[in-house]
């Protein structure tokens, strides 16, 4: 019974020193194999640059000045390059007085009765006054850069209806006949009283072609003059792809 019991303790003894030598060879073995691998960096938190205050009403006349698609017009801050017939505004506050400026975005400039060429639109019953006066602050101030106003980028390879429900926004559609083309917008001066909606049995039947919609949107639609707000002429400033795209997506409309 001694003896049996000795060479148990024995062989536990064996057992426990070959564990033991195994265990250290395999924590030997990491640690070697750990000074062979580059070392990692460890990352550091970091805090978020800080950007330039901005006037707050220099602010919002940028993203006004995205929203209602000046710059589809008047070129990426106003510096032009879109069309003769529309000009920059880079230095249009030295040569305007604001109550002028208020005067040409509320009335519209160069509006006649068959437009054959892009004209200042009437904003007076779609843009607040507040809006006006900071646009007016944007353009005072040299249209700086502003961070997040810049028109939607358009996506590619989806499809031409979701290509033009981009560009209904990018183009400020919206802000005459607004979500999904529901309409609703006023437009006191008009027959109806309200900006007609692009949706609906009337549109459909008076713009049953691809062609019809594009005509329109190329041509616009001048059914008196201000302070009535009429669908500016889009014909030299839409590319004819933008065109079939925004004819695509209005079609899928309720």
């Amino acid at each position: 019974m001694g003896s049996d019991s000795g060479r148990l303790r024995h062989r536990l003894g064996i057992a426990l020193a070959a564990a033991a030598l195994v265990g250290a060879g395999g924590v030997i073995g990491i640690a070697a194999n750990q000074a062979s691998q580059p070392k990692q960096r460890t990352a550091v938190a970091t805090a978020p640059v800080e950007t330039a205050a901005v006037d707050p009403h220099v602010a919002a006349g940028a993203q006004d000045f995205v929203q209602f698609a000046c710059n589809q017009c008047h070129g990426f801050r106003g510096r032009g390059g879109i069309s003769p017939a529309v000009p920059a505004l880079t230095t249009v506050a030295k040569n305007l007085t604001p109550p002028e400026l208020r005067s040409i975005i509320n009335h519209g400039l160069g509006e006649s009765a068959n437009p054959t060429q892009p004209y200042m639109p009437v904003w007076g019953a779609v843009i607040s006054r507040t809006q006006v006066s900071d646009l007016i602050a944007y353009l005072r101030a040299g249209l700086p850069a502003v961070t997040g106003a810049a028109p939607p980028t358009i996506p590619k390879h989806q499809g031409a209806a979701v290509e033009g429900a981009v560009a209904y926004r990018g183009y400020g559609c919206i802000n005459c006949h607004g979500p999904n083309g529901l309409g609703g917008v006023p437009n006191p001066q008009s027959p109806d009283k309200t900006i007609p909606p692009l949706s609906g049995q009337d549109f459909r039947t008076e713009f049953n072609t691809d062609a019809k919609i594009i005509a329109v949107i190329r041509s616009g639609s001048v059914i008196g003059k201000a302070p009535i707000v009429s669908m500016p002429h889009w014909g030299g400033i839409i590319p004819p792809e933008r065109l079939r795209a925004l004819a695509a997506y209005i079609k899928t409309l309720k």
